[in-house]
């Protein structure tokens, strides 16, 4: 068995999770220092995406040991967030599916239970539930559809957007708040609604419980299924209560912009 240590004390976000994926890939385990509880986080979504078992110890105020090895999985991935409240059930539950056809997750709140159920109802997915200690486990199965033909791929017209700013363009700071609102309002009437809506630096203050004045435009926007995320470093920077939606990382806001078949910047 393989094993490297990795000392990523100081490193900016989204740097630990690029190092640590790329050596886990001529090593069966990785041991990654970090210097801060968000990158344990970020690292624990990382492993969780990939199948990996993930673990994190503590030796102080700011040095944590990150584990994370290559393994049988016997049950699909295992999303454990029991000692974690920072980590949204849901949200990990469709990034396992994108690429899995089962997850198993383990949760802490009858409310986290119901958020589960209602998004795999609403995907047609397998749901089990039982009780273990300290909290509940949740499996979610979805179907595999048969082996098809391999066709060229189509791009479609779906799009993601991202904000990074309170306003909408450059000037008149009143105006830019008007635009905003409207732009928010304009786009949930569009016939294609965004997969997904990012939003960074300053833009996350439009999803805080209290200094955000589009948060109608972003209900509807999200009842009518689009993901709203914000950035987790700038939630913390800029001290962010969030109204709906849920955090996000450097890694993941980079992997969607990638993948996505069109980004539009207001």
């Amino acid at each position: 068995m393989k094993k490297e240590i990795l000392d990523a004390q100081g490193l900016a976000c989204p740097m630990p999770v690029i190092q640590t994926k790329k050596l886990l890939v001529n090593n069966d385990v990785v041991e990654t220092i970090v210097d801060n509880f968000i990158a344990t986080q970020n690292l624990e979504k990382m492993a969780t995406q990939l199948g990996y078992n993930f673990a994190v110890k503590e030796e102080a105020k700011d040095k944590y040991i990150v584990t994370i090895s290559k393994g049988e999985v016997t049950e699909g991935v295992v999303v454990d967030t029991l000692c974690d409240t920072c980590v949204v059930p849901v949200t990990q539950a469709i990034r396992v599916l994108e690429e899995e056809t089962k997850v198993t997750l383990l949760v802490k709140t009858e409310d986290s239970v119901e958020s589960l159920r209602k998004f795999a109802d609403k995907n047609s997915y397998e749901f089990k539930v039982s009780d273990i200690e300290g909290g509940f486990k949740v499996e979610i199965t979805k179907e595999e559809g048969p082996q098809l033909e391999a066709v060229p791929v189509v791009k479609d017209d779906s799009y993601i957007v991202v904000i990074n700013k309170d306003q909408m363009g450059h000037g008149s700071e009143e105006l830019g708040k008007r635009l905003i609102k409207a732009y928010l309002y304009a786009l949930g009437e569009q016939e294609v609604l965004p997969k997904k809506i990012i939003f960074y630096n300053n833009g996350g203050v439009l999803v805080d419980k209290t200094r955000s004045h589009v948060i109608e435009e972003l209900k509807i926007l999200e009842d009518a299924g689009v993901e709203i995320v914000c950035c987790g470093a700038c939630i913390d920077y800029h001290k962010i209560d969030l109204a709906l939606g849920n955090p996000t990382n450097m890694y993941f806001i980079v992997e969607d912009m990638r993948k996505a078949n069109k980004v539009i910047q207001p």
